[in-house]
């Protein structure tokens, strides 16, 4: 039993340190940026931020009968992946604190500026 108490105490430790380092970073990152009134700088995949015009669902598939992964609203800040597709961009969203990636309707987006 002596022997055991060590192992379980370390293995405690390690457990408790791991954790979602890219999660921690990107809170860093906005922490300081909104402490400064900086933007918040983008992932290396992201082509942009934007919010959306009307709040809609980030599909699973490029199909607007693919299942629902989430619902965002106006507020919410969308990271654009990937625009290759027609009709939808690959996105990322971020709800509480988890990160989903799926697929938004390029419509509901506003247009960039070039």
């Amino acid at each position: 039993m002596k022997n055991l108490f060590p192992f379980t105490l370390a293995l405690l430790c390690l457990s408790a340190c791991s954790g979602n380092k890219d999660t921690d970073l990107e809170d860093e990152q906005a922490t300081v940026a909104s402490e400064t009134g900086a933007p918040t700088p983008l992932a290396p995949d992201v082509l942009y931020a934007t919010k959306p015009l009307i709040s809609s669902k980030l599909y699973s598939q490029p199909d607007f009968q693919a299942s629902s992964l989430a619902y965002f609203d106006t507020a919410q800040q969308i990271n654009v992946l990937d625009t290759a597709h027609a009709m939808f961009v690959k996105a990322r969203i971020r709800q509480d604190t988890t990160t989903i990636t799926g697929y938004v309707p390029k419509t509901i987006l506003p247009e960039r500026k070039k």
